[in-house]
């Protein structure tokens, strides 16, 4: 077993601060209370704290649970160390939790070592070297001086990358502290270690790494607040194979090819044309090629077809469609917006898209949203006159032909408006998730347990979103005894009496970052907050979005879940990661570069079909990982494929009769029979701040709709469809049935798939009858349904 020794660490770590003052290397806490260590006295925060997180003390099912155990209850891993000693020193119905007097009659030691009966069994020894620790704190009056506390300027945990020779390989972390006092201690003894994926690597409290298959995870560390973590790659058994000639496209093939080859994983080959041309249609305009347009693109034999492919769908009107949709998601365009959700859905989903139309730089769109105004310098009265249009215009039954006068403002104050986001903590909640790819939710209530995120953190970032007044005014359709409408309630840069006390208390900071000064009637301070997000420094920012447009086009971000940027939670390929945010940022925000970028690569276009090395990879890119079409796409494209329309009712003249790029679909698709269908194949209600609200996962419930629905079967038998068109202008069997397959898969079929189709047509009932089972039958395959 390969392990580390402290003089080693120290001496490379050393070599790191050469201009600072030389650190003063301490002995592990292990060492020094060893039957034969130097002893000392140990520190509250420093070793005791942290000794009860790696006995499981303070976790969620000891406790550290809201109601404590037994009568005794300590802060979730250790997040409020002065209360946690108040509860040490309390006494307990069985006696005295720490006896200064008598340490070797403290209960903190009986019950730990289970001489008293324990409910959690034995956590540690008597005469181990962490009960002698725990007695010497104890013995010396179990001391703590907050003002004293040397805090930790920086963790580590060595190696920081451990690649396996073979499956009985093993390594033993270290973790290491430097402290604020120019100490740095060997804490390994003291820090909690976890594996991500035990089936890859599981580790040992003593953070032992044991392999088990191949693949690659990462190891969390963690240590009295601090989160770091290990890579750990465990490279796939030689099949005789050498690795194959690969030309990169792009520098994300070579991010991407460098950690294959530490996995000795081999990458799948290029996708065929069928194959790519269907992908990208679906992936960047969320709806199927015709068939002539793939018989163009699969007879075209030039070189660089592909990008222009590319460059032509990113101009497609529907690409806006598309991706407002994306936004919405990511932003929360719900249906809980106020009493008139419709209207308010659409004038969303309109203003992002005329955004995303004309490539307007991403820190502009999120300006857009953060720093949101209702006058946007107008006076009242003629923000008031554009309300009391939208309502004239959107009446009756919504109809919003030529109305651009929402989606040409710069802000987006709906995002404001639902009556939940009128809440500080759900605003942070919401913008952290959909900007900063952050979820604060655990900080709301205690300190984040797997990232820096503490509880003053989370108050001090909502304080920004107190800055924001709701100011009611009537429109004239009010003033004329209609209901509470949209605009009825501006959003307005300020601070109503309400948060006027509690901004002053507790000052706006941003998160990692800085205390914003707040003067009541200044500038608002949101820009500030939009500033410091836009910032080429900010760590969260870019690599967020560009982390989520990856996991669109990949189904696996490099960081997974997308939303979910902490330091348990590291990226599968951090140089990807941290090249694609720094391009993003040079380019100026400019969205459609990071998406040519990931389209152009081959990593992009490679085969779903997988080889003997990448079989089992999920999270290293080797080849394309079929991921079934959202909601939407799919209600689409079987629209497509049955040449039978949706309908959504009345819509804008621009606007399709299609579910991608509905507001909210579910409210206005024909019936509660559309809501149906869009949730059955996972679309979201947009309740939850969490990307994860989308599902794409596949169910019975889906399968018996495509199957068996009186929907697709109404589609199928319409006279007006694309099947009897089809029937009139194509008299030879064999070439009908290539262009329904065209249409659906987007390929022509096999020798043997034809030769079936064609004796099923001719034992039929019809030719109509056979030739609507065929296509019934394409629908049905799991080709259709997925993206490969």
């Amino acid at each position: 077993m390969r392990s580390f020794p402290l003089a080693i660490l120290c001496c490379c770590l050393l070599a790191n601060v050469a201009l600072a003052a030389k650190p003063k290397p301490i002995d592990s806490a292990a060492r020094r209370w060893s039957e034969n260590g130097k002893g000392g006295s140990p520190e509250y925060i420093r070793h005791i704290v942290p000794l009860f997180s790696r006995l499981g003390c303070n976790n969620r099912a000891c406790h550290g649970s809201f109601q404590g155990q037994s009568g005794f209850r300590l802060s979730l891993f250790g997040s409020e160390p002065d209360k946690d000693l108040e509860e040490l020193l309390e006494k307990d119905d069985d006696g005295v939790r720490l006896n200064i007097d008598a340490p070797d009659k403290s209960l903190v030691l009986f019950k730990p070592t289970n001489e008293d009966e324990h409910n959690g069994g034995e956590r540690m020894a008597v005469g181990s070297w962490q009960h002698r620790m725990f007695r010497a704190w104890i013995a010396d009056g179990a001391k703590y001086e907050p003002g004293k506390v040397a805090k930790i300027t920086r963790f580590e945990v060595l190696p920081r990358e451990f690649v396996a020779d073979g499956l009985d390989d093993k390594v033993a972390l270290r973790a290491i502290a430097y402290f604020s006092d120019n100490t740095v201690e060997d804490v390994t003894g003291l820090t909690v270690f976890s594996s991500n994926d035990e089936s890859i690597a599981a580790v040992s409290e003593d953070g032992e790494i044991k392999v088990a298959r191949p693949g690659d995870t990462s190891i969390v560390v963690r240590y009295s607040g601090s989160v770091t973590s290990t890579q750990v790659l465990v490279p796939a058994k030689s099949n005789g194979k050498p690795y194959p000639l690969t030309f990169p496209h792009n520098k994300i093939d070579e991010f991407v090819d460098a950690k294959l080859r530490k996995l000795n994983i081999h990458p799948s080959v290029l996708s065929s044309d069928s194959d790519f041309i269907r992908r990208a249609y679906l992936d960047v305009i969320g709806m199927l090629p015709s068939a002539d347009e793939t018989r163009t693109f699969l007879e075209d034999r030039s070189p660089d077809k592909r990008a222009v492919l590319i460059d032509r769908l990113l101009e497609h009107p529907n690409y806006a469609h598309y991706w407002g949709m994306k936004f919405s998601d990511w932003t929360g365009n719900s249906k809980y917006i106020n009493n008139k959700a419709i209207l308010s859905n659409w004038l969303w989903q309109h203003w992002i898209e005329d955004k995303l139309s004309r490539n307007m730089p991403y820190d502009e769109i999120v300006y857009g949203h953060v720093c949101a105004t209702s006058l946007e310098g107008r006076s009242r009265e003629e923000f008031l006159s554009e309300v009391d249009t939208i309502l004239h215009k959107a009446s009756g039954r919504y109809n919003y032909d030529d109305d651009k006068l929402y989606a040409r403002r710069r802000t987006n104050e709906l995002y404001w408006s639902n009556v939940e986001r009128r809440k500080p903590e759900t605003m942070v909640l919401q913008t952290a998730n959909s900007f900063l790819g952050l979820r604060l939710e655990c900080a709301q209530c205690h300190n984040h347990p797997f990232d820096r995120w503490t509880q003053r953190d989370f108050e001090q970032f909502k304080s920004f979103f107190m800055a924001v007044k709701f100011c009611v005014a009537k429109t004239g359709e009010e003033r004329q005894g209609g209901g509470r409408g949209y605009g009825a309630e501006s959003v307005e840069p300020g601070v109503g009496s309400r948060y006027a006390r509690l901004i002053k208390q507790v000052p706006p900071k941003l998160l990692g970052g800085d205390e914003v000064p707040f003067v009541e009637g200044g500038p608002d301070i949101r820009k500030k907050l939009w500033q410091w997000m836009r910032s080429p420094d900010n760590p969260y920012f870019a690599p967020s979005f560009v982390n989520r447009l990856w996991h669109h086009y990949f189904g696996t971000g490099i960081v997974d879940p997308p939303d979910d940027f902490n330091q348990g939670n590291p990226p599968s390929n951090p140089q990807l990661l941290s090249w694609l945010a720094d391009q993003f940022i040079e380019h100026k925000f400019d969205i459609k570069h990071v998406h040519r970028l990931i389209l152009n690569s081959r990593t992009y276009q490679l085969s779903w079909e997988p080889n003997e090395s990448n079989r089992l990879d999920k999270r290293n890119f080797s080849h394309a990982q079929l991921r079934r079409m959202p909601a939407e796409v799919l209600i689409d494209a079987i629209s497509d494929v049955t040449g039978v329309e949706n309908y959504f009712g009345r819509l804008p003249k621009d606007h399709p009769q299609r579910a991608v790029g509905q507001a909210m679909p579910s409210l206005r698709y024909g019936s509660t029979r559309g809501g149906y269908t869009m949730k059955i194949f996972g679309r979201p209600d947009r309740e939850k701040t969490c990307d994860c609200e989308r599902s794409n996962e596949p169910s019975v419930a889906q399968a018996l709709y495509l199957i068996n629905d009186q929907e697709v079967l109404n589609k199928l038998d319409d006279r007006g469809g694309r099947l009897p068109m089809l029937m009139k202008s194509i008299s030879v069997d064999s070439e009908l049935i290539a262009e329904l397959y065209l249409t659906a898969l987007s390929r022509r079929p096999t020798e043997e798939e034809l030769k079936a189709h064609l004796k099923h047509v001719e034992s039929a009932p019809s030719r109509a009858a056979g030739m609507k089972n065929v296509l019934w039958a394409l629908i049905n395959v799991r080709e259709f349904v997925f993206v490969h």
